[in-house]
């Protein structure tokens, strides 16, 4: 069959359904776009062609003859039968990418180099990380298919969240740091480092009040004071930990491959904790391919030597 005739035959069955639909030509001439005389003309070639009567013609509209209604019936049929397939073609195109929301600094010290790993898994994945400041979680935006963000368990988080990672925090600093200040024997020995602090308005993170408060220490140094420091994000946090500039507090996992490495250590050993973390919310627009996600990143979150 030529591409002329392909197309004179699915122009053909469009029409002969639209019309046994709509029971009218005129009708069906509105919702094609087309004349009345056209529609008309078309299912007098089509009637020349078969050698049979397709419609009957009313006093108001039509009605399709036997023949007509057992072609009807196979060209709605044809019809819905091409419109499933594209769609399933569109949905397999679509299926090939996958929008990931988190925050900068789960991406970064995380995600990030994790993620070569779920690529060479799935090398025809199109993957596409956003970044957001936004401590909401149980919450998948419209551009995401799939959010891992930090604070406390959505209140329906059993049906569509899941704790990737609890809250869990550690005074941490460089090696040389940890020499200079020397190996703290009580809490209330941090208050001689210099700490450094993460700018958190909102309070979704501890800050080192928490922490002092909750090891049995009243006070700390005044934030503004020469012995401290403030940051606004905490890769950048990170950066001066990691440059010997003086004691802060470290989330896992967002410091698990710096502990491994040796580029942090613990100043004190003993986590504060609650019940915040990180949860996977997920967009079931792409339910198979969200799981097999969320599944890569439920086996990397166990697979922590730190877990």
């Amino acid at each position: 069959m030529t591409p002329n005739q392909m197309e004179y035959l699915l122009r053909s069955l469009r029409i002969l359904e639209t019309i046994g639909r709509r029971g009218s030509f005129s009708a069906a001439a509105t919702e094609l776009g087309m004349t009345q005389p056209a529609i008309s003309q078309q299912v007098a070639q089509l009637e020349g062609v078969l050698g049979l009567s397709l419609f009957r013609r009313l006093h108001r509209g039509v009605a399709p003859s036997d023949a007509g209604q057992i072609l009807h019936t196979a060209a709605a049929d044809v019809l819905a039968r091409i419109h499933a397939a594209m769609q399933a073609a569109e949905l397999s195109t679509a299926q090939k990418s996958l929008t990931v929301l988190t925050d900068y600094g789960f991406a970064a010290n995380w995600l990030l180099p994790r993620l070569g790993d779920f690529e060479s898994s799935y090398p025809e994945l199109d993957l596409c990380l956003l970044t957001t400041q936004a401590r909401q979680t149980g919450v998948v935006s419209d551009q995401a298919d799939i959010s891992i963000l930090f604070g406390k368990k959505p209140e329906d988080g059993e049906r569509v969240s899941v704790r990737l990672f609890a809250e869990e925090v550690y005074p941490i600093c460089s090696p040389s740091y940890l020499a200079q200040m020397g190996q703290p024997a009580t809490s209330a020995d941090l208050t001689r480092a210099r700490l450094l602090d993460l700018d958190s308005p909102a309070r979704h993170w501890f800050t080192w009040e928490d922490w002092f408060r909750l090891l049995g220490q009243s006070s700390r140094p005044a934030t503004k004071s020469r012995n401290s420091r403030l940051f606004g994000n905490y890769p950048l946090l990170l950066q001066a930990i990691l440059q010997g500039q003086g004691v802060g507090l470290g989330w896992r996992p967002l410091i698990d491959d710096y502990l491994q490495s040796g580029q942090i250590v613990l100043a004190w050993p003993e986590p504060i904790r609650s019940e915040r973390g990180y949860f996977v919310s997920i967009n079931h627009n792409k339910q198979k391919l969200v799981e097999t996600f969320k599944a890569w990143l439920l086996e990397q979150a166990s697979a922590s030597p730190f877990a």
